[in-house]
C-alpha cells in the first residue's frame, strides 16, 4: 500500500523513472525504518532487556515483509519503462497490478484463516479498494 502511495505522486512530478524508483523505494525503505524502530521499542516494554543493537536486527527482520511487498509494484514499474511505457504509463498500470496483488494477497489471508463464501470475496474485494484509492490518488494528480 505505502509503495502504491508513494509510486501515484512520486510518479506524478517525476519523468524519470530511476528518479521515481529511487524515490518510491526511498519511502519505503523510510517506512520500514520507522517500524523496525517501533517493533525494537515495543520489545524494550515486553521486557527485552537486550541493548538496542541487540534488538534492532530481530525487529528488522520481524518488519521485513514490508520491503519484501514493496518490490513486486517497484519491479513491474521498472519493467514496463523499460519496454518503452512512458514513465507515467508504467506507474499507472504498476499501480492497477498493486490492486491486483493486494486483492490476491487479501484473497490468500482470508483463506488460510478459513473464511469462505462471501466473506471472503468482501476480504479480497476490501484489500483491492486500498490499491484502488492509489489509482484513484494518481489520476485526481494529474
Amino acid at each position: 500500500m505505502i509503495t502504491a502511495g508513494s509510486l501515484a505522486a512520486v510518479s506524478a512530478n517525476l519523468s524519470h523513472a530511476h528518479r521515481v524508483a529511487l524515490s518510491v523505494a526511498a519511502v519505503v525503505i523510510v517506512y520500514w525504518l520507522a517500524h523496525v524502530y517501533t517493533e525494537s521499542q515495543e520489545m524494550l516494554f515486553e521486557g527485552d532487556h537486550r541493548p538496542l543493537y541487540r534488538r534492532t536486527p530481530h525487529a528488522a527482520a520481524k518488519e521485513v515483509s514490508i520491503l519484501v511487498g514493496a518490490a513486486p509494484a517497484i519491479a513491474v514499474y521498472l519493467v514496463l519503462y523499460l519496454t518503452g511505457l512512458s514513465s507515467s504509463v508504467a506507474a499507472l498500470w504498476a499501480l492497477w497490478f498493486s490492486v491486483a496483488f493486494l486483492s490476491v494477497i487479501g484473497y490468500l489471508g482470508a483463506h488460510r484463516a478459513g473464511i469462505g463464501g462471501w466473506r471472503l470475496v468482501l476480504e479480497s474485494a476490501g484489500a483491492a479498494s486500498l490499491g484502488v484509492l492509489a489509482v484513484l490518488g494518481k489520476l485526481f494528480i494529474h
